[in-house]
């Protein structure tokens, strides 16, 4: 059924072949009858056999018959869609056709406004031309006119202005000459009042220099007997303290002697019992007294402080 219904689908409305009646079975006259099975039945059987099988044949004949009688509706039912199908087509096509032609007709009278207004357009910008340069030629013809007249009456008073121009140059040339005589004696005025400006500064610059070494050397004299004047005081304070130091050596020197007799005392209270205390006592206060004596010298040679 797919198979046939594509088939005609295919093919095209005016090949589509007429419903044809559904064929009949052809049976000669005089021939023998036939089974479910196909097999031709003999005539000398029973009557109720045969009529059993002649009715089974003719069902099974109806069934076939009914189903290519459904297959041929199918197929009719097809060709008819199909048929609707292209006339919907058709029909679709010539509003699409009726539907362009309209566009184009009114595209057509759009145009041909255009193309009227258009001309209608260039033939007023035509004549606005000529207007235009009719117009132009006039105003030309008068402007030469005018030009000519300009012309002549430029040329007088350019002669006018000549003379005054010589006359004006005559007297801007004695004025010239008076000025430069006039900026000449200004010159030379000025110049000798610059050198004696020049002369009266170079004589306060060396007036100012002559103050200013003076300056110098008084200021170099006090500083240095500003020196001199510390120089005095450092070294007093020198020897003050060189005073100081040796009064203080001597003062070391009594004590570390006063020490020394207290440890012989010590030694002598304590006896033989703490000899061994009184020998270490005893090296003690020795290494004392030298460390005493060396200091003693070496206060002796004391560098002198610089001036």
């Amino acid at each position: 059924l797919h198979l046939a219904q594509a088939f005609w689908l295919s093919v095209a409305p005016a090949q589509l072949p007429p419903c044809a009646a559904l064929p009949k079975p052809d049976r000669p006259e005089g021939s023998h009858l036939v089974n479910t099975m196909g097999e031709p039945v003999p005539a000398g059987h029973d009557g109720g056999a045969i009529a059993g099988s002649q009715m089974q044949a003719n069902l099974t004949s109806a069934k076939e018959a009914r189903k290519r009688a459904e297959l041929d509706a199918q197929l009719l039912a097809n060709r008819i869609a199909l048929l609707k199908q292209e006339e919907e087509k058709a029909w679709k096509k010539i509003e699409e056709t009726r539907k362009r032609a309209s566009e184009i007709m009114e595209l057509r009278k759009s145009n041909e406004h255009k193309f009227a207004a258009k001309e209608n357009f260039y033939k007023a910008k035509w004549e606005s031309i000529r207007q235009a340069q009719a117009q132009n030629a006039m105003s030309r013809d008068k402007a030469r006119a005018l030009r000519d007249q300009t012309k002549q009456g430029l040329m007088e008073q350019k002669h006018v202005n000549a003379r005054c121009t010589k006359e004006q140059s005559q007297n801007l040339l004695l004025q010239k000459k008076d000025r430069e005589a006039q900026d000449r004696q200004s010159n030379s005025e000025r110049s000798a009042y610059l050198k004696a400006r020049k002369e009266d500064a170079k004589r306060r610059l060396e007036e100012d220099r002559l103050a200013q070494l003076e300056k110098f050397r008084e200021d170099y004299e006090a500083r240095t007997a500003q020196e001199e004047l510390l120089r005095a005081r450092t070294d007093a304070l020198v020897a003050k303290m060189e005073k100081e130091e040796m009064e203080l050596i001597q003062r070391l020197q009594n004590t570390q002697n006063v020490q020394a007799g207290a440890y012989e005392e010590l030694e002598a209270a304590m006896g033989h019992t703490s000899q061994q205390i009184s020998s270490s006592t005893r090296n003690f206060g020795g290494s004392a007294g030298a460390g005493s004596r060396s200091g003693g010298s070496a206060g002796g040679d004391r560098p002198q402080p610089a001036a």
